[in-house]
């Protein structure tokens, strides 16, 4: 009995110690003495007033800073839409703003060493083998094939579907699933049918997005000990994301073990043309992760946003149905 006193006196004792460090290292890094308008309204949360999400603030900000650049001190962070800086970052001086160790470490289990978690040299590696891959004539062809024929054999039968029955469709889900089909075949080969008429529950694709969400979520930490400390008791978020990466790794391996048994010559997708150069297992997964990830969410946000805009611009609409009749038009003839 005293083993256990003892035991739960330690345990108790240190969880206490822990979240007091937590919320120590949480103030420390806000910084709440900033006095600065931007700061004291991030704080105090007076921008959702006149905002419904962060994103419009930051934009709302932007568009109205002199230097289209904004700095919050109490998050350490700066945000910039000056095409002059994001030219000078991204192309200029790129060398200069390496990802570094910290950021590389919160999606570390997710991405390993792809291309969105690493500098130098392996980036250089990947980013030429990936240009030289999707510039050919021939995978560009894949990627136009794959994606009509998900048009034509799902999402307008799916949306026929709605119309006929008057049902209302939650359009972000609907393209979520159509990039997710279409990347998983680009990148892997593999039809997850996210997008079939029954809108069926897909475990990888869940997993997926946990897996990013979680990941991300890591950089939302009061210290970077808090996490790693969760990771390493398997506890709360971390075993949900050591969960869900899990998943996203079986069928990973499931899929480079297949393609290692049956051959590769006769297929198209990404990791089939990585498997001829890569024979590192691993880091094939960890460069195709990085690929599902990429084309995911920047697909169907892009899809999703292109819509609404045009939902609010008629004219628009019927300038490009115009159009798209005069083409159907000129084939008709040349036919």
């Amino acid at each position: 009995m005293d083993f256990v006193a003892a035991f739960s006196f330690l345990f108790f004792g240190f969880t206490i110690l822990f979240s007091v460090f937590s919320i120590l290292i949480y103030i420390w890094r806000l910084k709440p003495w900033c006095n600065c308008d931007v700061c004291k309204a991030y704080l105090s949360s007076s921008w959702r007033k006149d905002f419904t999400n962060l994103c419009d603030w930051y934009t709302h900000l932007l568009r109205n800073s002199k230097t289209g650049t904004i700095h919050f001190h109490v998050l350490g962070n700066i945000i910039t839409a000056n095409p002059e800086n994001v030219e000078h970052m991204i192309k200029t001086k790129f060398d200069n703003y390496p990802k570094g160790k910290p950021f590389s470490a919160l999606l570390g289990d997710l991405l390993g060493r792809g291309i969105f978690n690493v500098d130098g040299d392996s980036w250089k590696f990947q980013r030429k083998m990936a240009s030289f891959e999707l510039g050919s004539v021939s995978i560009r062809m894949y990627a136009f094939d794959l994606i009509n024929t998900e048009i034509r054999e799902r999402l307008i039968p799916l949306l026929s579907s709605a119309a006929a029955r008057q049902e209302v469709l939650d359009l972000q889900d609907v393209f979520r699933r159509f990039s997710f089909d279409n990347i998983c075949k680009f990148s892997f080969g593999l039809d997850p049918g996210c997008l079939e008429l029954s809108l069926p529950v897909c475990d990888f694709a869940l997993a997926f997005d946990s897996a990013s969400k979680l990941s991300a979520e890591r950089a939302l930490a009061a210290s970077p000990m808090v996490w790693k400390i969760k990771r390493l008791l398997n506890i709360g978020s971390e075993r949900e994301l050591k969960e869900a990466i899990k998943k996203v790794n079986e069928l990973a391996e499931g899929m480079i073990n297949q393609k290692r048994k049956v051959g590769v010559s006769n297929s198209n997708d990404l990791l089939s043309r990585f498997m001829t150069s890569i024979s590192d297992d691993r880091y094939l997964r960890d460069i195709v992760i990085s690929f599902l990830l990429a084309g995911r969410d920047t697909v169907a946000s892009g899809l999703t946003s292109f819509f609404w805009i045009l939902s609010q611009h008629p004219e628009v609409v019927s300038a490009i149905r115009e159009e798209m009749e005069k083409g159907h038009g000129v084939e008709s003839r040349t036919s």
